[in-house]
């Protein structure tokens, strides 16, 4: 409520001072005319009922805007009697509400009764099928089938409704359905994210839930992907023949043809594709592998060089065994030939050791360069060690920097370790068995100059005791006639 605003007049005083605040304007004008009384009476007037006005005007706007208030405020208390009322009315409404539900659930579980137990085991059926279905190849051809069981599911959990025939026949029919798309082999076109992220169609073949694969654009397998309900090519193809025996398979056009299937539906698939590769296991070795391998090629080209210089010392051993008569210092026995023609006129010891020294030299000759294979055999198992050796630190290093918790972190370390040994063995073990085989050749030549050797160290002996022989026999017959 608003104090009414009382209307008041001009004071005598204050007429007096507007005359007064008007008298030097009009002594101004009195330079070129005379001042008249009525005039400045008229004018004071004038100002007097024109300030009345305005503040009559500016007492009326008051006014109303206090009018518009009082209405305002009328208009909310009205507003809040009305809700007030009507939230009486709705809590009471809620109560009731609230009564009846309850009721109509206790009566929902009284008419339920024992089919509550046969809802659960709906409710626990459809939701196994939702997992089994998203993770099933079979959804390229029956999509949407989620949907459905997720809201069956859901009705069956709140038991807020009796469940239907059609309800119990279409949960029959999508797991009839299932087992029946399961044992089929079905061809079909459907998108394939490349690993690139691009999305292509393709002709695909769906081995039951086992197997997805295509001949576009090459022969290779597929996966399906649960969290995406995508179709994904593979990074890369797995190990082994598999890709052999499915492309095989694709282009047979027979009624029957054998085919690998994995019966985690990709799991396997997926391990073997993440099963590294020689080069891959060889590059796990890091540079102590290399070395291994570097001695390990170093050991088969001089096993390879020896093997052969060994094989053209055998084929001049035999050539030069057909012409003894023609030695030749281009080979071993030529050499050991040409020994004993220069030292055949002394005597037998003498040719024997001149025979023995050139055995010598041949059989090194023979055997250079072989102990560097047994060398080579016996240092690759220890630079398997040292890889070893390293590779558990690289492990211990990588578990005190990240803990144990994650086990790749130290697959690397172990790698190596494991690597570099096999590497170590692999080399190693060629080396020993060609060191033997070269040792073996060699011995075999050597051994076929020392009996050519012994026989003409035999011959010789030979050739001088039938010289003394027949000496002796003209010498004899000779003295006894002198005597």
């Amino acid at each position: 409520m608003g104090v009414p605003i009382q209307r008041r007049r001009l004071r005598p005083g204050f007429s007096l001072l507007l005359a007064a605040s008007l008298l030097p304007a009009v002594t101004g004008a009195a330079e070129t005319r005379a001042v008249e009384l009525p005039a400045v009476l008229e004018q004071v007037q004038a100002e007097r009922e024109r300030a009345e006005s305005a503040l009559a005007e500016r007492e009326a706007a008051v006014q109303a805007r206090l009018e518009a208030a009082r209405a305002r405020v009328a208009q909310a208390e009205a507003t809040v009697a009305a809700r007030e009322a009507e939230g009486r009315h709705l809590e009471t409404t809620f109560d009731a509400n609230e009564q009846e539900l309850t009721d109509k659930a206790q009566l929902l579980k009284d008419k339920t009764g024992a089919l509550k137990e046969l809802f659960g085991v709906f409710q626990q059926t459809a939701s196994d099928l939702i997992g089994a279905f998203s993770s099933s190849a079979t959804s390229l051809q029956y999509p949407g089938r989620d949907q459905w069981l997720e809201a069956f599911a859901n009705r069956m959990k709140h038991a807020s409704e009796v469940s239907s025939v059609e309800d119990i026949r279409g949960l029959w029919f999508e797991m009839q359905r299932e087992i029946d798309a399961l044992g089929r082999v079905v061809r079909l076109t459907a998108p394939v994210r490349e690993v690139d992220g691009t999305v292509a169609e393709h002709t695909l073949v769906r081995v039951g839930n086992f197997n997805l694969a295509t001949d576009q654009p090459e022969t290779r397998y597929l996966t399906w992907d649960a969290g995406t309900q995508q179709v994904l090519a593979m990074e890369r193809p797995p190990a082994g023949d598999a890709l052999a025996t499915l492309d095989r398979y694709l282009a047979a056009d027979a009624a029957l043809q054998s085919l690998a299937v994995d019966p985690t539906g990709g799991v396997l698939l997926s391990l073997l594709a993440q099963k590294p590769s020689l080069s891959e296991r060889i590059d796990q070795g890091a540079l102590v592998g290399y070395m291994i391998l570097g001695l390990g090629a170093a050991a088969l080209v001089l096993a390879l060089l020896k093997l052969l210089q060994m094989a053209w010392v055998s084929l001049a051993v035999a050539r030069q065994n057909r012409r003894l008569d023609a030695p030749r210092g281009s080979n071993a026995l030529g050499r050991l030939l040409l020994t004993y023609q220069t030292h055949q006129a002394r005597d037998p010891e003498t040719l024997a050791q001149h025979l023995h020294a050139q055995l010598g030299r041949e059989a090194t000759r023979v055997h250079r360069f072989t102990v560097f294979l047994a060398i080579i055999a016996a240092v690759a198992p220890l630079m398997g060690l040292l890889g070893t050796v390293v590779g558990m630190i690289n492990t211990f290093q990588a578990i005190t920097l990240y803990g144990t918790g994650d086990p790749q972190t130290m697959a690397g370390g172990i790698s190596q370790a494991l690597i570099t040994t096999v590497l170590g063995l692999v080399v190693a073990v060629p080396a020993v068995l060609l060191h033997a085989l070269v040792n073996a050749r060699g011995r075999g030549v050597v051994n076929r100059l020392k009996a050519h050797a012994a026989r003409l160290a035999g011959d010789h002996r030979a050739l001088l005791d039938d010289t003394f022989t027949r000496t002796a026999a003209e010498v004899l017959p000779t003295q006894e006639a002198r005597g």
